[in-house]
C-alpha cells in the first residue's frame, strides 16, 4: 500500500469509526459493528497495530451487545495479540476491558488473570484511568468493595466519566451480592443520577436502571421498580434485553402471564449469551410453575442446568453469581417436582410420585454438595443460606411430609435478607404445612394472615390466590372481622368461593379423580355433553387452562378427600 493509499485508508477508517460511535450511542449495535468491520478492512495491522487493536476491542463490545459472546471474546483475543507486548496505556485498557467481558461471560478465573495483568501494566506506565478500570473489574470479580471504592475515587480524580458510572454500577452490584441491599440501593440510585448528569443514561446508565429495578423488586417496591423499567424501556439502550428480563419477572409475580411471556421472549431474543439465557429461564420456569405446566417448568430447569454446567466447566473457581444461579434452579426444580408429587398423590398415581422423587433427588444432592464440606454446613453467603433452607423445605413437601419448621427457617432467612416476596411464599407454605399437621388455627392464622397482607401490598396476584385457597380450605380468616358474624350464618364452602354450584363441585371432584367426561356422565347420570359443559364452566370459574390444573385446585380445596 502506497503512502497516499494508506492516508486515504486512514481517513476512511476515521470517518467509519466516528459513524460507528454514533450508531452505538443510539443502540444500533449491528450497524456499529458493520462500520467497525469495514474500518478494520481499511487498516494494516502491521503498520497501525495499536489503532487496529483498539478497533477490535470496540468491535468486541458491539458483538457482545448483539448477543455474540464467542465473537466478542475472539475479538478481544485478537486485540491482545496485535498490540505490541511492551507496557502501554493502550495495552492496559484492552486487557481491562477484556477482563470485563470475561467476567460477564462467567469464566471468572480468566477474568481475574486479565484484570491483574491490566493493573500491573497500568501501574508500570502510570496510566491512572486504566488503573482505576482494572481495579473496578478485579474488585467485581473477587467481591472486594475496597477495590471498587478506590476505582470510583480514581475515576473521579481523572475525570473519566465512563469510569465513574461503571464504578457505581459494579459497586452497587457487589454490595447487593454481599447482602448489603440497602447500601446497594443507595449506590445504584446515585449512580443512575450521575449517569444522567454525564449524558450516559442510554449506555451504562441503562445497566444501572436494570440493577435498580431488580433491587427494588427484591425489596418489595414493585411500583417503583415498574416505573424505573418503563422509563428505561422508552429509550433505545444496550441493556434492553436485561430490562425486559426484569420486567418479565415482575409480571410473573403480578400474575400478568401474557405480558410476562412477551417480555421474557424479547429478553431471550435480544441476547442469547449463556448467562443471560439462564436468568430468563428462571422466570420462565416460575411462570410455568404458576400455570401448572410441570413439564415446561422441568424443561426450563433442565436447559438452564445444562447452560450452567458448561459455564462451570469453564471456571474452576465457580463465582458467587454462578453458584446462586445453580441454587436458584435447584430450588425451582424442587418446587416443580413437589407440585407434581402433590398432584400425583391427588390422582393416586404412585408412578407420578416416584417420578417426582427421582427428579428431586439429584437437585437436593447438588445443593448439599455446594453448601456443605465434609458433611458439615459450610460458611456461605446470606443468599446461599436462604436457598439452602428453601431447598430443604421444598424437599419435605416433595416427600409428602411438609415440615413447618423447615419453612419457618426459610421465612427467617428471606426476612433477614429483606426479600419480602420470597419470605411471603415461604410463609404461605409454612401455614400450609401447619394445616397439614393439624396445628391449632390460632397458630396457623397469624402466619397466613401476614403472608396475605404482604401479597396484597406487593400486588402478587398468583400468590395471593393460593393463600386465599388455603384459607378457604382451612376455614381461616385472612383479615380481622369488622364485627362478629351472625351465629346462624354457616361458613361458605371453599368451592362456593369460586362460584361453583353443588353439581359443578361434584364434577370437579370427579375431574380430580381422573375421570373422563363419559365416566363423569355415567356416575352422575347425565349425558357426556352435559358433563363437558360443566367441565368448561368449571375451568372458566377457576381461571385455569386444563383438567390437570383444575385437579390441583380441587386438591388444595380438599375435594379429593
Amino acid at each position: 500500500m502506497t503512502d497516499p493509499d494508506r492516508a486515504a485508508g486512514l481517513d476512511q477508517a476515521e470517518l467509519l469509526t466516528r459513524t460507528a460511535d454514533a450508531a452505538s450511542a443510539s443502540g444500533r449495535n449491528e450497524r456499529a459493528l458493520a462500520l467497525l468491520t469495514t474500518a478494520l478492512d481499511r487498516l494494516d495491522p502491521a503498520s497501525e497495530p495499536v489503532r487496529v487493536a483498539l478497533l477490535h476491542m470496540r468491535s468486541g463490545g458491539e458483538r457482545w451487545a448483539t448477543g455474540d459472546e464467542p465473537g466478542c471474546l475472539a475479538a478481544f483475543e485478537r486485540a491482545v495479540r496485535i498490540l505490541p507486548p511492551e507496557p502501554s496505556p493502550e495495552r492496559a485498557r484492552v486487557l481491562a476491558e477484556y477482563a470485563q467481558f470475561l467476567m460477564l461471560a462467567a469464566p471468572l478465573r480468566d477474568a481475574v488473570g486479565r484484570a491483574e495483568e491490566a493493573l500491573a501494566v497500568a501501574r508500570t506506565v502510570g496510566a491512572r484511568a486504566e488503573e482505576g478500570y482494572a481495579l473496578d473489574i478485579l474488585g467485581s470479580c473477587i467481591l472486594d468493595v475496597g477495590h471498587l471504592e478506590q476505582a470510583l475515587r480514581i475515576a473521579e480524580e481523572v475525570g473519566n466519566v465512563e469510569g465513574i458510572v461503571r464504578a457505581y454500577l459494579n459497586l452497587g452490584a457487589t454490595l447487593d451480592l454481599e447482602g448489603r441491599r440497602r447500601d446497594a440501593l443507595a449506590v445504584t440510585r446515585r449512580g443512575l443520577a450521575v449517569a444522567r448528569e454525564l449524558g450516559l443514561e442510554q449506555g451504562m446508565g441503562s445497566f444501572l436502571a436494570h440493577n435498580l429495578a431488580g433491587i427494588l423488586f427484591d425489596l418489595g417496591d414493585w411500583e417503583e421498580s415498574d416505573r424505573v423499567l418503563a422509563e428505561a424501556l422508552e429509550r433505545e439502550s444496550t441493556a434492553a434485553f436485561m430490562l425486559h428480563g426484569v420486567k418479565g419477572k415482575l409480571e410473573v409475580g403480578r400474575g400478568d402471564f401474557q405480558s410476562a411471556s412477551h417480555h421474557l421472549e424479547l429478553a431471550g431474543r435480544l441476547n442469547s449469551a449463556p448467562f443471560q439465557v439462564a436468568e430468563s429461564l428462571a422466570s420462565l420456569a416460575q411462570l410455568a410453575i404458576w400455570q401448572g405446566r410441570h413439564d415446561d417448568a422441568r424443561a426450563a430447569v433442565d436447559q438452564a442446568m445444562g447452560v450452567l454446567e458448561e459455564l462451570q466447566a469453564q471456571d474452576d473457581g465457580l463465582d458467587l453469581m454462578l453458584k446462586l444461579l445453580v441454587l436458584l434452579f435447584c430450588v425451582l426444580g424442587l418446587r416443580a417436582a413437589a407440585d407434581r408429587a402433590e398432584l400425583a398423590r391427588a390422582q393416586r398415581s404412585t408412578v407420578g410420585v416416584d417420578e417426582a422423587h427421582r427428579r428431586g433427588e439429584p437437585l437436593v444432592a447438588t445443593v448439599t454438595s455446594m453448601t456443605h464440606r465434609h458433611g458439615q454446613p459450610a460458611d456461605t453467603k446470606p443468599w446461599m443460606a436462604c436457598y439452602t433452607a428453601l431447598a430443604q423445605a421444598e424437599w419435605s413437601r416433595l416427600e409428602g411430609r411438609p415440615d413447618p419448621e423447615a419453612w419457618q427457617q426459610a421465612v427467617e432467612g428471606w426476612e433477614r435478607a429483606e426479600l419480602p416476596y420470597r419470605a411471603t411464599y415461604a410463609r404461605f407454605r409454612q401455614a400450609e404445612a401447619l394445616l397439614g399437621a393439624r396445628a391449632p388455627r390460632a397458630q396457623i392464622q397469624p402466619v397466613l394472615r401476614a403472608a396475605y397482607q404482604t401479597a396484597v401490598r406487593l400486588g402478587a396476584a398468583p400468590l395471593r390466590r393460593e393463600i386465599e385457597l388455603l384459607a378457604g380450605r382451612g376455614r381461616l380468616h385472612l383479615e380481622e372481622p369488622a364485627m362478629p358474624a351472625p351465629a346462624s350464618q354457616a361458613p361458605a364452602s371453599p368451592a362456593a368461593s369460586f362460584g361453583l354450584t353443588r353439581r359443578e363441585t361434584e364434577v370437579l371432584t370427579l375431574v380430580a379423580a381422573g375421570r373422563t367426561n363419559r365416566q363423569i356422565g355415567q356416575e352422575l347420570f347425565i349425558t357426556e355433553k352435559t358433563a363437558s359443559v360443566h367441565v368448561s364452566r368449571i375451568l372458566a370459574k377457576l381461571g385455569v387452562a386444563g383438567r390437570g390444573q383444575a385437579a390441583a385446585v380441587a386438591h388444595r380445596l380438599g375435594l379429593d378427600r
